[in-house]
């Protein structure tokens, strides 16, 4: 135990500034002076209560939904190329069979965007959710405050866009 002339002295080192205030509880025995500063409003308190850990579990997150991208687009644009010049010489088309390229195209187009939301969406719903829940739960964040969160940041936007649709 601390005789009260070495507590007033710590105490002194934590005296606040004007406007603040300080937060003395006891723990262990010892006295223990964390500054405590009121927040303004919720949604400061719940961007606030986001640190650095969640932040980088979502960017982590984010990064990984980008990525279910890339081998679908690989995949769609090799196989167009060599579709067409497969359609090119078998059919013995000219440069007058561009139509059917850019038929061809659009079709790949919108079933490779069509896969691509597929393979997001599963992964969206098997992992990303029950962590993202037990995150949000440990963190104190409600579902629109951190979208809310996640919409400031532009290399959180595929985090944020699914969200936003798919719970």
């Amino acid at each position: 135990m601390n005789s009260p002339f070495e507590d007033l002295e710590y105490l002194a080192d934590f005296l606040p500034e004007e406007g603040e205030s300080v937060l003395m509880t006891r723990r262990r025995g010892q006295l223990v002076c964390e500054t405590y500063i009121e927040p303004a409003s919720s949604q400061a308190a719940s961007t606030a209560s986001v640190d650095r850990e969640l932040f980088g579990r979502m960017t982590t997150i984010s990064a990984r939904l980008n990525q279910l991208k890339t081998g679908p687009i690989l995949v769609t644009v090799l196989s167009y190329y060599w579709m067409c010049v497969l359609m090119h010489r078998t059919l013995n088309l000219g440069w007058s069979g561009w139509y059917l390229d850019l038929g061809l195209g659009l079709l790949l187009g919108v079933s490779c965007y069509l896969f691509v939301q597929f393979r997001q969406r599963k992964y969206f719903l098997e992992i990303v959710c029950p962590l993202m829940k037990q995150l949000m739960q440990d963190h104190q964040l409600d579902k629109y405050s951190l979208i809310a969160y996640l919409s400031q940041y532009r290399n959180l936007t595929t985090l944020a866009s699914a969200f936003t649709r798919w719970t």
